[in-house]
């Protein structure tokens, strides 16, 4: 019997490798490398399908699109049992999809660390690689909580606001937990948070819950959402610190008050037109030093008498006895 050499094998296998990777490629990116604990992990892969045959990615189908999910290394993070694809995606020989996908579904990303993950693509026997990409979740820093609703009777909520700096600026978060069972309900992003006004959360008699904070030097968002969690809308105001709030009727019900709010722009639909707000303080409208009031010409006058001649000190009848110090 013939051995066949180690180098051969080797040089087998990694030509067997060059092939697997040429006839499918995988690309992708995540949405964002750092996240909030319990937010949504979205991603873009592309796959680009050089296999002559046609990728069916459905349940049923003869591919499958899984990730590789680490939390330390080599120890893999489990499955949540659900799909990663909300829908079958059918990849013609030669075609090219971007599929979006969201990883908190499917794998147990429920500790605030450091992941490493790459996607994988499994066809006829072989499995296709993405790169490596590191993912870090963070708990955030909590600003404001509010515990509402009673556990016994299913109906206790937890809502808070967390801070993230993400993409080089601070971001505001809305997380909604069901108390009685443990379960996150959502976490939503707010969008840039600027630290001059400390956010309010408040809920109103219906059980839904406001959040409002600054968004620019003289803007605000109010948002709100429903006790299960879902967004309800959000409407942006232009104000000033001092004067905005959220102020409580007799009803139980929650308003914006000292601000106007933004209105869409009739010529442009989609885009909001922000108030006018006068200037805090009044200013010039020119520019540079101002002008040196010109002066009056002096008024003729009389002719001035001669000062009289300072009187001259008397020498004292012991000068020259005492010591003079400078």
């Amino acid at each position: 019997m013939k051995r066949t050499p180690l180098g051969i094998l080797t040089l087998l296998a990694w030509a067997g490798a060059v092939a697997a990777s040429a006839q499918v490629e995988l690309t992708w990116q995540l949405a964002h490398h750092r996240t909030v604990l319990m937010e949504p992990v979205r991603a873009t892969v592309t796959i680009a399908n050089r296999t002559g045959q046609t990728l069916d990615l459905s349940p049923r189908g003869n591919a499958r699109l899984a990730f590789d999910v680490e939390d330390q290394p080599s120890s893999p993070v489990a499955e949540t049992g659900r799909p990663l694809l909300t829908q079958p995606v059918i990849i013609p020989a030669g075609a090219v999809r971007a599929v979006d996908v969201n990883l908190l579904d499917a794998y147990r990303l429920v500790k605030g660390q450091s992941y490493m993950l790459t996607p994988v693509l499994e066809f006829a026997g072989l499995r296709f690689f993405g790169r490596r990409l590191s993912l870090e979740i963070q708990p955030g820093l909590e600003l404001a909580r509010r515990d509402c609703g009673l556990p016994a009777a299913g109906d206790a909520r937890t809502a808070t606001l967390r801070l993230l700096n993400r993409d080089r600026s601070d971001r505001l978060f809305f997380r909604l937990d069901d108390s009685s069972t443990g379960y996150c309900l959502g976490v939503y992003d707010l969008g840039r948070v600027i630290r001059f006004f400390a956010p309010l959360l408040e809920q109103d008699a219906a059980g839904a819950f406001h959040v409002l904070h600054q968004t620019g030097p003289d803007r605000f968002a109010h948002s709100t959402f429903g006790t299960d969690g879902a967004p309800l809308g959000t409407t942006f105001y232009g104000a000033t610190v001092g004067s905005i709030r959220l102020a409580r009727n007799e009803r139980g019900e929650l308003a914006v008050q000292g601000g106007t709010p933004y209105v869409e722009d009739p010529e442009q639909p989609g885009v909001l037109l922000g108030p006018e707000l006068p200037p805090a303080h009044p200013y010039r409208t020119t520019l540079g030093e101002p002008a040196a009031p010109a002066r009056a010409a002096p008024e003729a006058s009389a002719p001035r008498k001669p000062a009289a001649p300072k009187p001259q000190p008397s020498e004292k009848s012991h000068a020259g006895s005492e010591s003079v110090s400078w």
